[in-house]
């Protein structure tokens, strides 16, 4: 390699003002440069392991080969001669450890990047269970996965996305368990990513998902590394995204959104009990306000005379019909859900309960709303927080004002309809070769049996729909 050629490369670096630390020092008339940039690396790391030990050196005329073997202080460093990957190992966080005339230079890891402590789940929280949730910081991403599962056939495949940010994305799965065909189809998916930049693992859920259009999510998510742990012990795979505290879990079938970490860990007829409070706060979430305009409008007959008289009383006041009247409440209900949730944590949930009483009691004394629809509309708004994994409510939120626009206008024939359109759009997708809708349809009893008590004594065998390498759990 020619004397001037990585001359040239610190050069160019320095002359592209990008941030770039370039340290010389001398040992014995040796020249010898240090590259790294200060936001991304560990600053004492460099000072005590690389130039302090390279300085105090004086055995015999230094190389590189010299200064890799028997000086720096380094557990994680490599060797390469290729100058033009020289910049792309500092944006990684890398140090390099170059002298011009040498054919080779020196890739130590000194990375370290400001990231906060593991914390308690925000947004997956339980009563039991374990504390620690995942973080922005890949490593420490990994190493919690890495802490609950001690097997050599624990697979963390590395993947770069992002022209620009060249984010790390590892595809974490159990060898023997997790099915090859699911592991080779999510690589495939991850490589045919072309983009500038991945900044959260949502980017990647879009891009990988089946049809850009779908209704519908076919990936979970998982704030809590128990969850994506016992996931992985299924036979699912994990996907892990450099900047972002939540996992992607795949495949995710439907019902699986209505489980929670919990339930495996407390008693089998309280499990049983929250998931039918899940199955049924779906439902009131979904139909409740459809099904109130199909009564009031279409059909007040199936009441008993009394309630007819009651519900007529209430809404004498009401200028408009029960279509507008719930819709708008729906909407000033979405609106106050929204605020809570950008404006600061300390105000969020005071603004979100003095909001709604505040307007709900406002409306009915003006008399623009009857009560029950107050009442209606709290309830299913209160149902909607009901589930673990919060991506399943953005199609159930705009589900519930189709079924309300149709049901306003065709009655129960309508209601009917849309519930017809909702389950045929459930049983026409899969989730990378999973038929969304298991073990429902196609209909398994026995593993519809292990979802329904969520007991580890129970569950001798993996998910049968997932088609495990290893079958067996007990």
């Amino acid at each position: 390699m020619e004397e001037n050629k990585f001359i040239d490369k610190i050069k160019e670096m320095s002359n592209q003002n990008s941030g770039i630390s370039i340290r010389k020092i001398y040992n014995m008339d040796t020249e010898i440069f240090i590259l790294y940039i200060l936001q991304l690396t560990d600053r004492e790391c460099i000072s005590n392991s690389i130039i302090k030990p390279i300085l105090e050196y004086d055995k015999e005329r230094i190389s590189i080969d010299i200064i890799a073997r028997s000086i720096i202080y380094m557990d994680d460093i490599s060797m390469n001669d290729d100058e033009e990957k020289i910049l792309d190992y500092i944006l990684k966080g890398k140090s390099i450890i170059l002298i011009p005339n040498e054919e080779k230079y020196i890739v130590a890891n000194t990375y370290e990047v400001e990231k906060r402590n593991v914390e308690s789940p925000r947004i997956q929280s339980a009563l039991k269970g374990p504390r620690d949730s995942f973080t922005e910081n890949f490593e420490t991403n990994l190493s919690l996965i890495r802490y609950r599962i001690k097997d050599a056939a624990l697979r963390i495949d590395n993947f770069t996305i992002g022209e620009r940010t060249k984010t790390n994305v590892a595809v974490v799965y159990i060898e023997d368990v997790a099915n090859p065909e699911y592991v080779d189809d999510v690589k495939k998916r991850l490589k045919d990513i072309k983009v500038d930049g991945v900044v959260e693992s949502g980017y990647v859920q879009k891009f990988i998902r089946n049809n850009t259009f779908d209704l519908f999510p076919q990936i979970g998510i998982a704030e809590r590394s128990d969850t994506t742990c016992s996931e992985l012990l299924n036979g699912k795979i994990a996907i892990i995204v450099e900047g972002s505290n939540l996992a992607l879990l795949l495949p995710k079938t439907f019902i699986e959104f209505l489980d929670a970490g919990e339930d495996h860990y407390e008693n089998i007829y309280l499990g049983v009990f929250t998931k039918f409070l899940r199955i049924l706060a779906f439902l009131i979430t979904l139909t409740l306000s459809s099904l109130y305009i199909a009564v009031v409008s279409f059909h007040p007959d199936i009441l008993p005379p009394q309630y007819i008289l009651v519900l007529a009383t209430a809404r004498i006041t009401v200028p408009v019909n029960s279509l507008i009247e719930v819709t708008l409440m729906e909407l000033v209900g979405e609106i106050l859900k929204e605020a809570s949730v950008r404006l600061p944590q300390e105000i969020g949930t005071a603004i979100g309960i003095v909001g709604t009483i505040v307007i709900g009691q406002a409306a009915v004394v003006a008399g623009l709303v009857s009560p029950l629809t107050v009442i209606i509309i709290s309830l299913a708004t209160m149902t909607s927080f009901a589930f673990r994994d919060h991506t399943i409510m953005a199609p159930i939120r705009i589900l519930k004002f189709m079924l309300i626009f149709i049901t306003g206008i065709l009655g129960m024939f309508g209601f009917t309809m849309g519930i017809t359109f909702i389950v045929i759009n459930l049983i026409s997708h899969s989730s990378f070769g999973v038929p969304y809708t298991a073990p429902v349809a196609p209909l398994n009893v026995k593993e519809l049996k292990k979802f329904i008590f969520s007991d580890i004594t129970l569950n001798k065998k993996r998910p049968r729909f997932l088609k495990p390498r290893d079958k067996k759990r007990q």
